[in-house]
């Protein structure tokens, strides 16, 4: 493989190693149910919600103060410790943020077969972008993107080695890599944040943010990974570089030959 080539396939690797890293971080098992829980809550408008259903939560969880009240009224039915919805009091935002959680929790493990419209089934079409955005949040996609960041980064380990000992430096082609992850995960940042506005539906608008937040998160590792790399390519030709030049062999110059071998044989 020419060393052009071997280049363009380190930074290729490179930068489907960070967008997978992203992904996988993304569908973690702390990103993906806050994420779906913002989706649950937007299905709903919970913050409207909860202030007209919060009295007879309450009420339930008086009745069973040591089990679990069972919240069937929502997108994703959810069972609250009743200590807990007695804890929060008349704090709406808190019991908001403890529906949040579970429903955000249930999605995550159990994926969108919990989801349930007024008719109490789930009726999500193939094209419906909340069915895939519970699918692609899920813990099962999160399997999908471990098994992806380990093969794109063995490969990528793999190249790097190769480079390394063929005595060429794998930094620029990484750095290279980290640039377009950098550049895709900007556009699909740019792109998610223009056309938020064109939504009017709540939950259409939260599916735009989830994507936002989801590339703004491989924007922040690209370039974290880009500065480092651009710090050890500085480092490697401030100190390595001069080194290696001055360890070349010297051959001297025609005029040194002339006056070494053509001294007068008298």
């Amino acid at each position: 493989m020419s060393r052009s080539l071997t280049g363009l396939v380190v930074a290729l690797m490179t930068a489907l190693f960070l967008l997978a890293f992203s992904g996988y971080q993304v569908t973690g098992e702390t990103a993906g149910p806050r994420l779906l829980g913002r989706l649950a809550a937007s299905l709903v408008e919970l913050d409207r919600w909860v202030p007209t259903h919060r009295e007879d939560m309450q009420l339930l969880a008086r009745d069973r103060p040591d089990e679990n009240v069972l919240i069937d009224d929502l997108p994703v039915d959810v069972l609250l410790p009743s200590a807990s919805v007695l804890a929060v009091g008349d704090r709406d935002q808190e019991l908001s943020d403890l529906l949040r959680d579970a429903m955000g929790r249930r999605l995550y493990t159990e994926g969108r077969g919990v989801l349930q419209d007024e008719e109490g089934g789930t009726h999500l079409g193939v094209t419906e972008p909340v069915r895939w955005t519970v699918t692609l949040l899920s813990a099962s996609t999160h399997g999908t993107w471990r098994l992806a960041l380990i093969a794109t980064g063995l490969v990528t380990l793999l190249l790097v080695v190769s480079s390394a000992m063929s005595k060429r430096s794998p930094l620029p082609h990484l750095l290279a890599g980290a640039g377009v992850a950098a550049v895709v995960s900007f556009l699909g940042w740019l792109i998610a944040g223009s056309i938020g506005s064109l939504f009017a539906s709540s939950v259409d608008k939260e599916i735009v943010l989830i994507l936002r937040d989801g590339a703004w998160l491989g924007l922040r590792n690209s370039l974290a990974v880009a500065a480092i790399l651009l710090a050890l390519l500085f480092l490697w030709r401030s100190l390595f570089a001069p080194r290696i030049h001055d360890e070349r062999t010297y051959w001297p110059e025609p005029a040194d030959t002339q006056d070494t071998y053509s001294s007068d044989p008298a």
